[in-house]
């Protein structure tokens, strides 16, 4: 049986991306790998954590964790989308245990330090019986937040460059699909847990080579004999036209894509969000990975509807995506215990048709470096 590869030096490993290679199988599998990951990817990029929707009044508020930081959402008083690290500053505890709701202040289930929602700490029980004590240096620590539409993006890097020099040109692209971003509400939520890496996962996503043999409904949607791939700084785009059948109604297993865009769009946006626009009167799906060890992802999907998709739209559609997600699960893990094995140290792209997995993982390097 072949040895587990060991940690492959970086030199090796952007020489390797250059010819056309993949990343090594030890970065899917190396538990030091995965931490350094969470370290210098997810503690310093920019991660969709929700919807301005979820938020909608003051004191509406929702909990995430980003790699390894808690975090709360919320709207202040005056109508501002914040970000705090969900810690309380008192002794450490996980300041909101909800994952969503609507508060007046943020209360700490430990002590009951309590904060305004602009992260000053508003009362401290038994402060007045400490004589040194100053409140004003106990404020929650902020954490970055920024949006895009109806999305919200946090950051716990505070030195980082503005969402916008990310986004680049994205926002446009997806304008000029023909989709209205501010006319589209999520009315379903989707958790799968994926055993296998994140970077598998994102990898998968990334090319339509695997679409024919593993996703027949898909195929029956989309022409992936005419699946363009355009790179940018930090993201990538995919598109394919409807077919002629699909747009007909003549395809099974499908739902209505008659109307409305007339071309699938999608996006992957380093580290790890990716929005699906898809034919029809206002179909999206969001997508985020969510890395919860070397070989543990959860995929959570947002479906987001315009009011134009009847229930039973949703419903075809919800349908015709899971089925998708099914099977990607499915080629996800497979991959996770292939690079387990020992018998895989990197593979080779056809770049005809995967050329944007050489940009993700190049950006990969890049982080890590």
């Amino acid at each position: 049986m072949a040895d587990v590869p060991t940690t492959t030096p970086q030199t090796s490993v952007r020489a390797s991306l250059a010819q056309g290679y993949t990343l090594p199988a030890d970065w899917y599998t190396d538990p030091a790998m995965f931490t350094r990951e969470r370290q210098r990817i997810f503690r310093k990029s920019w991660q969709y954590v929700g919807l301005t929707e979820q938020i909608a009044k003051p004191g509406d508020f929702f909990t995430c964790t980003i790699g390894e930081v808690p975090v709360v959402i919320l709207r202040d008083k005056d109508g501002d989308v914040r970000a705090f690290a969900n810690v309380c500053r008192h002794r450490g505890s996980q300041l909101v245990l909800a994952e969503c709701g609507s508060r007046a202040t943020l209360q700490c289930h430990y002590h009951a330090w309590t904060y305004n929602l602009d992260g000053t700490l508003r009362a401290a029980p038994s402060s007045k019986d400490e004589p040194d004590f100053d409140a004003s240096a106990f404020s929650l620590f902020p954490v970055r937040v920024e949006t895009w539409g109806p999305f919200i993006f946090a950051n716990p890097d505070r030195a980082a460059r503005p969402l916008s020099a990310y986004l680049g040109e994205l926002p446009a692209l997806v304008d000029a699909t023909g989709l209205d971003l501010s006319t589209i509400k999520r009315r379903v939520r989707r958790t799968y847990e994926i055993g296998a890496n994140w970077k598998a996962v994102v990898d998968n996503y990334l090319e339509c080579y695997h679409c024919a043999v593993a996703h027949p409904s898909f195929c029956d949607l989309i022409d992936v004999n005419h699946y363009t791939v355009t790179e940018y700084e930090y993201f990538s785009t995919q598109n394919g036209a409807v077919k002629q059948t699909a747009r007909e109604g003549k395809a099974a297993n499908l739902y209505d894509a008659s109307q409305g865009v007339q071309e699938g769009f999608y996006a992957y946006l380093w580290p790890n969000f990716t929005i699906n626009i898809y034919p029809g009167p206002g179909n999206v799906s969001l997508n985020l990975f969510v890395p919860l060890a070397v070989d543990r992802t959860l995929a959570v999907y947002d479906y987001c509807f315009a009011d134009a998709v009847s229930e039973q739209e949703e419903r075809d559609f919800v349908r015709f995506i899971d089925q998708v997600q099914e099977e990607d699960i499915v080629l996800c893990e497979s991959v996770q215990r292939g690079m387990q094995s020992g018998y895989f140290e990197r593979g080779k792209l056809m770049l005809s048709r995967e050329k944007a997995l050489r940009h993700f993982q190049n950006l990969i390097c890049d982080a890590m470096e």
